[in-house]
């Protein structure tokens, strides 16, 4: 099947580039609740009732993240689902890579085994090449720091390598415009 300009599916999830999905914002509310569990499991369907999440949607994302080791699925009737370890030590981009696969800021800093298969046309003439996989590369190690429990902590945002409480972060005023009818 081709997509727009010509492009196949399975290309277009291959080249994806900084595109989350509905997928990553489901996945990040059913964490963010599996995190708030002092203890026990929760059911997909407790979840999803909890998250409005539609069960089916969950029930597969929560299987994702259970083949990524960043939950627990435990059967039978009294079962459901935990953390696998500590919400400090999840990081967004382990979440966004069990989700999305591997997060790319350019088209030329994908790695692994499919990395050959599309490759950038303009890779030999480009001027902002290495400049490109510098900021890929801050923006992975970001991800890397910033943890499900800082997303989960609604007391502190993250900003860059600071923490700022809500309330020193100033909002944007933006002027009223009237309109003459």
């Amino acid at each position: 099947m081709l997509i727009g300009r010509g492009l196949s599916a399975a290309a277009v999830r291959v080249n994806k580039m900084l595109a989350l999905t509905k997928k990553t914002d489901y996945a990040l509310i059913a964490l963010s609740y599996l995190a708030k569990r002092v203890e026990g499991v929760m059911s997909a369907r407790e979840l999803a009732t909890a998250s409005r999440v539609p069960l089916p949607i969950l029930t597969n994302i929560l299987k994702t993240l259970a083949h990524a080791g960043i939950v627990i699925s435990e059967r039978g009737s009294a079962g459901g689902y935990c953390l696998a370890k500590p919400a400090e030590s999840i990081s967004l981009h382990e979440m966004i890579t069990a989700i999305e696969g591997p997060v790319h800021f350019v088209q030329c800093a994908s790695t692994g085994p499919d990395a050959h298969r599309n490759p950038c046309d303009l890779e030999s003439c480009c001027s902002i090449r290495q400049p490109a996989h510098r900021v890929h590369g801050r923006l992975k190690e970001f991800l890397e720091t910033v943890t499900l429990a800082e997303l989960v902590d609604d007391q502190t945002v993250s900003v860059g390598l600071h923490l700022v409480s809500p309330e020193s972060v100033p909002l944007r005023q933006t002027p009223v415009r009237e309109f003459a009818i």
